[in-house]
């Protein structure tokens, strides 16, 4: 932010020169007589008065600035995407405009822009869907210089990576970029310049483990730890947290994410857990939060029987050893899919006269839990309640799960649908007689918990629905909670004993225990982002969008942001909802695609900023009308993309 840095150089030393003026006019005065001196010294005390004003105004003008960059992937260690700015705000948001673009140059259909951008110092820090780092001058996207990721198909042949290419961003600290990377190695770049200063390798990627997480950089307790974990749940494989020392990229310490006790025999070798998003931290009580994925395989419990600890759970761990101090799971025994991957949002909580430390997230069973982030006991009442029972009794399924007070944003019960929204049966059954049971006339429209049998059931929310991977937020000022939800219900059918594969493009083929039917042909997805109020639980406001939400939510001062699959961008009114603002990407930038990535904003050479990418998700591009997606044509659309774009309000005399 060059011109208001020069600012404060510019009243620090006018402060300066105020003060060496003062210092010569009571030396001044000393030797003269009483007029005189007392003269010298009122005049020495108005310079004292300005010289202060003036220097705790610089003071004060730096501390606001550091507070308007975007140091972390969630804006801060809480993981609450707020941005403390009001230059752009319900009544201008609707003036908003491209003040620039930057295209990666990777234009891979088997990669996507999922990244959040790093902003410190009016640099801006950006990654792809191979692993490339950008830094960016913040106000103009001119580049400063690039640290090349894996832009050859051979090189990126190797790494198993499971839907999608993506990288989610850089953490930065200690004048280091840090970033994860499809070889399982973590770099830190010196920030001014992209130059190694390290690289250390926490894992074998021919083990089918990768990293996908952006890291998380915190000080605390004399000590600098980039946070970092694997990706590759779906490859059965078992997740790992490493902590490393930011200053040399020596491990720290090592967390896995299975619990041998809570998995049949050595199944908990391969029994998934990755986590796909940087945690919250709290350096206070000296906890880092991780959001747990699923057990594996996905679909089938037969040989992993138990809850399967700490699968599709929040953990939390100590700081500075790596040890478990509590978790809550959010799905025993998952055999649905559903992962805990959203990163969880940490803020202040009054409930019936008490003051919380409170913790907030939303799993993909749909369901949101607040919990106290001190102890992981549930602030607001979570009641374990029996599942249907079938005869699955080989997929060891847990007899209850655990339901929230809080009310979700997503429907979870198909008599919640409008008849609008309700599942087309015929057309389901339809396109799947091939596996219908013996004797089963139609799809079967089957609660959510029903174990994963050889019926053929239409279950929602779906493997992809309720809250995926992207990032919520938190304001303040409202007390509201805004993230996206997905109504994706899925096609479900299983047996004992199954070892089908899913076809993948590259990297060999997935055992998910399941033939595993995404977006299906007359399941009617759609998607919603709305607000919950933190105090109460309950849905303050909703807006409903024609595809399944798979973008992270801004909130800056008063406005909302987030995108859709089909690449638009939106802004609505944080407190009411009220729509403001819309941006149709693919029709007006060359090169971009789907919106599902995380907004941020941030101040640079006094103007405020909203930097968003277009690059689509893999999973979400075959959402298209024949998916079922209400609202059809180009609505629909996913497409590929590698533009992040940078939305600001007009300048006097732009047109």
């Amino acid at each position: 932010m060059k011109e208001t840095e020069s600012l404060d150089s510019l009243r620090t030393n006018s402060a300066n020169t105020i003060f060496e003026f003062l210092v010569r006019k009571v030396r001044s005065a000393v030797g003269q007589g009483p007029a005189a001196r007392n003269i010298a010294l009122i005049v020495a005390a108005a310079a004292l008065c300005l010289g202060v004003a003036l220097y705790f105004a610089a003071s004060r003008t730096s501390a606001e600035l550091a507070n308007h960059d975007w140091p972390n992937h969630g804006k801060d260690l809480a993981n609450t995407r707020f941005q403390d700015l009001d230059q752009v705000n319900p009544r201008n948001v609707n003036k908003l405009q491209v003040a620039w673009v930057f295209h990666t140059g990777v234009l891979d259909p088997l990669s996507e822009l999922e990244a959040s951008p790093i902003q410190v110092d009016g640099r801006l820090f950006i990654t792809d869907g191979h692993d490339d780092v950008f830094a960016l001058n913040a106000a103009t996207g001119q580049m400063l210089w690039k640290f090349a990721g894996f832009n050859d198909e051979a090189q990126l042949a190797q790494f198993f990576l499971c839907c999608g290419r993506n990288n989610h961003g850089v953490a930065f600290g200690d004048g280091k970029v840090f970033v994860g990377r499809f070889d399982d190695s973590v770099a830190a770049l010196n920030a001014e310049t992209g130059k190694v200063a390290w690289q250390s390798t926490v894992a074998d990627y021919h083990d089918k483990v990768s990293i996908n997480s952006a890291p998380q950089f915190v000080q605390s307790g004399g000590r600098n730890l980039v946070i970092i974990s694997l990706s590759g749940g779906e490859f059965e494989i078992r997740g790992q947290v490493f902590a490393l020392d930011a200053r040399t990229g020596k491990t720290v310490w090592r967390f896995s994410t299975t619990q041998p006790a809570s998995f049949a025999g050595q199944s908990f070798l391969t029994g998934g857990g990755a986590v796909w998003n940087p945690p919250a931290i709290d350096p206070d009580l000296g906890l880092v939060y991780l959001s747990v994925g699923n057990a594996a395989p996905d679909i089938l419990g037969e040989n992993r029987g138990g809850d399967n600890l700490f699968s599709a759970s929040i953990v939390a761990v100590d700081l500075f050893t790596g040890n478990p101090v509590w978790h809550f799971q959010e799905v025993h025994h998952d055999i649905w899919d559903y992962d805990s991957a959203q990163p969880a949002v940490l803020f202040p909580l009054e409930k019936d006269g008490k003051q919380f430390r409170a913790l907030g997230h939303c799993s993909k069973n749909g369901q949101y839990y607040i919990l106290d982030r001190a102890t992981g006991q549930p602030i607001f009442p979570v009641t374990e309640q029996p599942v249907p029972a079938t005869g699955a009794a080989f997929q060891n399924a847990a007899p209850t799960q655990p339901y929230s007070a809080v009310e979700p944003l997503t429907p979870l019960r198909f008599d919640q649908l409008t008849p609008e929204e309700q599942p087309d049966t015929a057309a389901i059954t339809a396109a799947f007689s091939a596996f219908l049971a013996p004797g089963q006339a139609e799809v079967a429209l089957s609660p959510q918990y029903t174990p994963p049998d050889e019926t053929l059931r239409l279950i929602m929310p779906g493997d992809n629905g309720g809250c995926e991977w992207a990032p919520a937020a938190f304001s303040p000022r409202t007390q509201f909670v805004y993230y996206g939800a997905r109504h994706d219900p899925d096609v479900f059918k299983t047996h004992s004993g199954n070892t089908s594969l899913i076809p993948q493009p590259v990297n060999g083929d997935l055992h998910l225990g399941s033939t595993f039917f995404n977006h299906v042909p007359g399941a009617k997805p759609f998607g919603l982002y709305g607000a919950t109020d933190t105090r109460t639980g309950k849905v303050v406001w909703k807006i409903r969008i024609p595809q399944p939400a798979k973008s992270g939510v801004l909130v800056a001062g008063d406005v909302v942001f987030f995108g859709e699959g089909n690449g638009k961008f939106d802004a609505a009114d944080a407190t009411t909802g009220k729509m403001l603002f819309t941006f149709d990407a693919p029709a007006n930038i060359a090169n971009a695609g789907g919106a599902a990535a995380g907004p941020i904003a941030y101040l640079a050479d006094g103007r405020e900023f909203i930097v968003n990418a277009f690059g689509g998700n893999v999973p979400d591009r075959s959402v298209t009308a024949n998916g079922g997606c209400l609202g059809g044509g180009h609505t629909c659309d996913n497409p590929v993309g590698d533009a992040f774009i940078a939305f600001a309000l007009p300048r006097r005399g732009d047109q």
